[in-house]
C-alpha cells in the first residue's frame, strides 16, 4: 500500500471526529460535604500518563462526590485520555482497565466517532505534528495549557480507514514491544537493588 501524499489527506477539526468528550472532575466533586453522598472511584491524575499508557499501579481510588453527572463523565475502553497542559502535551488510549475511572481537571477523554481509530488520534497527538498543533492553540509561557474550546478547533488529519487498520496494528505491535521492554527494566531494576541490598 503506497503512502499518501500529506496534502492528499483530508482534515476535519477535533469536534467533528468524536461522540463525546469526557471532562475532568473539578473541585465540587473532589472535596465533598460531609452529608454528602459518595462513592469510591479510580481517579486518573495527569502523572498516570506515561510513555503513551496510562499506568494503572500508580492510579490511586479516590471518594468523590455522587451525581448524575458523574456517571456520564467516566471513561469506556478506547478513550482516549489528553493532558490539557504541557509541553509536552500526552495522550493514551484506555483499556479495560480504566473503564469507570474518573479525570481529574487537568485532563479530557475524547471518544471517537467511526471516523478515527482512537490509537491513531492518540498517536497524532503525541507525535510532532500533533504537539505543534496543541502547543500553537495553547496559553501560557512556562507551564501552557489548552481549553477545551481550543482543542476541539485543532484540524486532524483523518487517513482512509484501510490506511489506519494497518497503522493500529503496527501501533499495537510497538505499544506491546514497549510493555516487554517495562517489565523487563523494572526486573533489571530489582535484580540490582537485590544484589546492593545483600551487600
Amino acid at each position: 500500500m503506497h503512502p499518501l501524499h500529506k496534502d492528499s489527506i483530508p482534515q476535519k477539526p477535533l469536534k467533528d471526529l468524536l461522540n463525546k468528550k469526557v471532562t475532568g472532575l473539578s473541585s465540587y466533586y473532589l472535596k465533598p460535604e460531609e452529608n454528602d453522598p459518595t462513592v469510591e472511584i479510580p481517579l486518573i491524575n495527569l502523572g498516570d500518563l506515561v510513555d503513551g499508557i496510562i499506568d494503572t499501579e500508580t492510579v490511586k481510588t479516590t471518594p468523590v462526590r455522587k451525581t448524575g453527572k458523574l456517571e456520564k463523565d467516566t471513561l469506556l475502553s478506547g478513550d482516549v485520555v489528553l493532558t490539557l497542559r504541557g509541553p509536552p502535551f500526552r495522550a493514551a488510549v484506555g483499556g479495560d482497565d480504566v473503564v469507570g475511572a474518573a479525570l481529574n481537571a487537568t485532563l479530557v477523554g475524547l471518544r471517537c466517532s467511526e471516523l478515527m481509530r482512537p490509537e491513531i488520534l492518540a498517536a497524532w497527538f503525541n507525535s510532532s505534528a500533533g504537539q505543534r498543533a496543541l502547543t500553537r492553540r495553547a496559553g501560557g509561557s512556562t507551564l501552557m495549557s489548552i481549553s477545551l474550546d481550543e482543542l476541539v478547533q485543532i484540524e486532524i488529519p483523518i487517513p482512509p480507514m484501510a490506511q489506519q487498520d494497518l497503522m493500529s496494528k503496527y501501533l499495537a505491535l510497538t505499544s506491546e514491544y514497549s510493555r516487554i521492554l517495562r517489565r523487563e527494566q523494572k526486573l533489571q531494576d530489582s535484580i540490582v537493588n537485590s544484589m546492593m541490598n545483600s551487600l
